[in-house]
């Protein structure tokens, strides 16, 4: 073999060790290193858990550095084609394979279940199949529908969730230089809006009544219908990504999301621990009014008989998150405006509880 071709194969197999961004293409392993534990110290700490190093994790690159990587990795993609398609035409050999350039994993998504619906008259009459068909192609295309936009926000939830912490790491590094932040905050606000947007958290800034934070109950119930959703609210929340008062303001849509589904759905007690986790925080705090609205979440479902009280606490999790509010919810209305509308939903409540024990 010639040596100018033993030094292609040398360097195609090497290829993959070489990056421009070591950050992004060593993510899992620089947040299993970063988060992982062997025994009673952590891997950086013990230097071991397979060839862990113990260097700290390295700083994200720049914009510009990602743009010529992107560039040389398209570069030599489009020449690989090339000469594939030549193989392939000319010489009749080897052929095209097409691969998938995927950088991360995507979690399975759970697809909802049809049904068909039979009609109120004769079934077996024309116009009553006909009508049947209908409604069942109409429905299958509705959830077909509601699936793909609920996939479509998380992914781009999900983007937008990694580039904001790689941006706070970034200005982490360059907190001294006022000018390179100053860059970065025009990145961290569009990502923090994509976020939003996956969440159905919708910000609205007036000059007379200041800012208001409202919420998409459709577009929130879509995202944590899946489990990859439920995760990306629960990351957003525990790493303090998503602010402090989106994530109060969809507190209680979110509550009414989780206690009207099953309970033993995937990434929920992940959820439930980031709200009780939020729930219990004093400084920020959350305000009585969330508190009261959040109170309101149980006793809407029972009253209205979606839900009782054994399928609303139906684990643990729920018990303690139901718990957290009950705790904190008194303290923190005790002393507010708020204290008569919450001791009135308490008092309701408590009734429910000495209804279901009877």
């Amino acid at each position: 073999m010639p040596p100018r071709d033993v030094c292609y194969v040398v360097h195609l197999m090497l290829r993959s060790l070489r990056s421009a961004d070591a950050y992004n293409d060593d993510y899992y392993h620089w947040s299993v290193a970063t988060n992982g534990t062997v025994g009673s110290g952590s891997i950086i700490a013990n230097g071991g858990g397979g060839g862990a190093s113990s260097a700290p994790p390295p700083n994200p690159v720049w914009k510009e550095i990602k743009v010529i990587a992107k560039a040389r990795e398209e570069r030599y993609h489009t020449s690989v084609r090339a000469r594939a398609r030549t193989f392939a035409d000319k010489n009749r050999s080897l052929g095209q394979l097409d691969k998938a350039n995927v950088k991360r994993p995507r979690a399975l998504l759970d697809t909802p279940v049809m049904r068909m619906d039979g009609g109120d008259g004769d079934v077996d009459s024309g116009e009553a199949a006909a009508a049947a068909d209908s409604r069942y192609e109409s429905e299958r295309q509705s959830c077909r529908i509601r699936l793909w936009k609920a996939r479509v926000a998380i992914d781009k939830g999900h983007t937008a969730l990694l580039s904001l912490i790689e941006l706070r790491r970034l200005i982490q590094a360059n907190v001294g230089v006022p000018g390179l932040v100053g860059e970065l905050m025009v990145d961290v606000k569009a990502n923090v809006d994509l976020l939003h947007s996956s969440l159905g958290v919708i910000v609205k800034i007036d000059s007379r009544e200041g800012k208001t934070i409202e919420v998409d109950g459709g577009r929130l119930a879509g995202t944590l219908s899946m489990p990859k959703g439920r995760v990306l609210c629960a990351r957003a929340i525990e790493e303090g990504i998503l602010p402090h008062s989106s994530a109060c303001a969809l507190l209680p849509t979110a509550m009414g999301c989780i206690l009207s589904s099953q309970s033993s759905a995937d990434g929920e007690d992940r959820l439930i621990r980031a709200l009780t986790g939020l729930i219990l925080l004093t400084n920020p705090g959350v305000d009585p009014s969330i508190f009261c609205r959040c109170l309101d979440v149980p006793i809407s479902l029972v009253r209205d008989g979606k839900k009782d009280v054994s399928a609303i606490a139906g684990s643990i999790m729920r018990m303690n998150l139901l718990h957290a509010i009950l705790s904190m919810g008194k303290d923190v209305c005790a002393g507010s405006r708020a204290s008569e509308e919450w001791f009135r939903r308490e008092e309701i409540f408590g009734g429910i509880l000495e209804e279901s024990q009877k």
